[in-house]
């Protein structure tokens, strides 16, 4: 038996247009016709390659997670900078980022904002992710706290999971709320409470 015609679309291309979709109108704003439209393929083709509008979304949100996130967690651990740098660096960029009208705000929180309390597949998943942010975040505290530019009462744990949380709202009240000086303000307060 024949495998059949090849795919006229790039799959990771069309993985990509459907997580920024996604990205903009959330799970629930978007229908399937609509991602048809946006990704350029038919229904067949989408579901071939994709299976469910579910399935769809689980992937886009595993694709952002594995770009968009796996570069926050790169930047906390560059090595041209300290680890009180690398953090004021991230924080800076995404605060500068989610005060600028392109911010779409952070996938990941626009899933949280849909996620209905029965979902626990979804519910995972997110959790995952978010895991790997706290852990990335963690781990620059524990080297700040060992170069001293951290005070040694913070807890690396508790801290990280607060930054976590910081970057969701500052994502999310970017979607809204484009001042740079609140976004500033939020950035600085978190880190002068960190700070020996």
């Amino acid at each position: 038996m024949s495998p059949g015609p090849a795919k006229s679309f790039d799959p990771e291309v069309a993985l990509v247009q459907a997580r920024d979709l996604f990205w903009r109108r959330g799970y629930d704003g978007v229908g399937i016709r609509e991602i048809e439209t946006e990704l350029g393929i038919s229904r067949k083709s989408l579901y071939d390659t994709f299976g469910s509008k579910r399935e769809l979304f689980l992937r886009a949100l595993e694709q952002y997670t594995d770009s968009v996130i796996a570069r926050i967690c790169t930047g906390l651990t560059d090595e041209r900078g300290t680890a009180l740098e690398n953090l004021e660096r991230v924080l800076g960029k995404l605060q500068t980022h989610h005060a600028s009208p392109e911010s779409r705000g952070c996938l990941l929180g626009v899933a949280m904002g849909q996620a209905g309390s029965d979902d626990e597949e979804l519910a995972e998943h997110l959790r995952s992710y978010l895991t790997r942010l706290e852990r990335a975040f963690e781990t620059a505290l524990k080297a700040a706290q060992a170069d001293g530019s951290v005070r040694a009462d913070v807890n690396p744990k508790d801290s990280a999971r607060q930054l976590a949380v910081l970057t969701q709202g500052m994502a999310l009240v970017g979607r809204v709320n484009d001042s740079r000086a609140m976004q500033r303000s939020i950035v600085r307060a978190s880190l002068d409470g960190l700070r020996r």
